[in-house]
């Protein structure tokens, strides 16, 4: 009896470290697999975007009548949206809704048919993802037409943002027509996106249309709208094509960024009606602005910028938006427009100025103002008190009759 219960505690003791060991064992797995993960079980995870495989009608097609919808098919499963958020078809049309063929085949109606004998161009936006969260990260565009034919005319150009190629900017085709028509109201007909070097394509236009506007913008956020916040540009000129030439290059253009300030140049008429160096200062002006109140400057303003003495100026930092500039002639070397005099007289007269107003300035571009004309009388002053008029420097001293006659020749 004694041996059996030796060797049933030599068992119990056996079975307890079994026991002991089994769980130290998985606590030790368990901080091992904290330490170093494994893949998740059914594979890699997924980081092929998808792509578009087919569309009807398919691209560069013609024939094909009224259409009320459209169909796509994609690489993989889609995370299955509506259309109106990754699809636009131009001319526009309102999508009535979308309807999926298992995961990968969407198919998209429109309130409205899409016109007979008519160039069809359909964009698929970038973003558009797939059943694992796997955005598309460029859009697709491509053309048929409801008629017999799809043109060839082209209009190409490049884009440069603050210096460099602005990659992803978008470029918007609108009708042209009277200035009572705001941008926003007008139909873009066509849209391109500019590739890694700032190039766009806008392409299938027709040769003996009407004229284009072109609008281009900063798509930072890929959203295809030009937001407050992004760069936009828009070409001065109305842009057509000929029927002998059916391609047109629309040049180079510079746009910046919203808060980039542009420069002023012009040319001031003539002499000024004083001796002295001329000086200009910069303002911008805010909504509620009430207009331009001379009076002289306040110590401590910003030092205006000298105007070259053949007339010519160019001043840099203005706006962007509406600018007010004011032109002076130093009299007392302050750089500051002033109030000047004989100390002992109760009316003195700010230094000649002459005023360009509400001038509109764009983003990062020169604006050029009309003729700075200076204009004939001075603006009277009441004279500061006796003791802040002794402590102004002996260049001070002009009489108000003096400054209102020009110098002799």
């Amino acid at each position: 009896m004694p041996l059996r219960r030796r060797d049933r505690s030599a068992r119990d003791v056996a079975g307890g470290t079994w026991l002991a060991r089994l769980v130290l064992s998985a606590w030790a797995a368990q901080l091992g697999s904290c330490a170093s993960p494994e893949a998740p079980p059914g594979g890699p995870v997924d980081e092929v975007p998808p792509s578009l495989v087919s569309a009807v009608p398919e691209s560069a097609t013609t024939g094909h009548g009224p259409l009320r919808e459209l169909r796509f098919g994609f690489s993989e499963k889609m995370d299955r949206t509506d259309a109106y958020r990754w699809l636009n078809v131009y001319p526009r049309r309102t999508v009535r809704g979308t309807s999926w063929r298992g995961s990968t085949t969407a198919v998209v109606e429109f309130d409205e048919p899409l016109p007979a004998d008519t160039v069809v161009v359909v964009e698929i936006l970038p973003g558009m993802k797939d059943s694992h969260g796997v955005p598309q990260p460029a859009g697709r565009s491509w053309v048929f037409a409801t008629g017999d034919s799809i043109p060839t005319g082209e209009i190409t150009g490049r884009l440069v943002l603050e210096k460099e190629p602005a990659a992803g900017a978008v470029v918007e085709l609108l009708p042209d027509g009277p200035d009572t028509v705001r941008l926003a109201q007008r139909p873009v007909l066509r849209r391109a996106v500019a590739d890694s070097g700032g190039t766009f394509r806008l392409s299938w236009l027709p040769a003996d249309g009407d004229g284009w506007l072109l609008r281009a913008y900063d798509d930072r956020n890929r959203d295809r709208r030009a937001g407050d916040a992004e760069a936009q540009r828009l070409w001065p000129d109305t842009l057509r094509l000929a029927a002998t030439s059916p391609r047109l290059d629309a040049g180079l253009r510079l746009f910046y960024l919203p808060t980039s300030p542009g420069t002023l140049t012009g040319r001031l008429s003539g002499r000024p009606p004083a001796e002295g160096p001329v000086l200009a200062f910069l303002r911008g002006i805010a909504e509620g602005d009430s207009g331009f109140v001379p009076a002289p400057q306040p110590p401590g303003a910003s030092p205006a910028r000298a105007v070259p003495d053949t007339g010519d100026f160019e001043l840099p930092g203005a706006g962007p938006g509406l600018v007010r500039a004011v032109f002076f002639v130093d009299r007392d070397g302050d750089s500051l427009l002033s109030a000047v005099g004989e100390p002992a007289d109760t009316l003195w007269a700010l230094e000649p100025w002459a005023l360009a107003d509400s001038v509109p300035v764009e983003p990062g571009l020169p604006a050029r103002l009309p003729l700075i004309v200076w204009p004939d009388t001075l603006t009277p002053w009441a004279a500061p008190p006796p003791d802040t008029a002794a402590a102004l420097p002996d260049t001070a001293a002009a009489s108000p009759d003096s400054l209102a006659r020009p110098p002799e020749e």
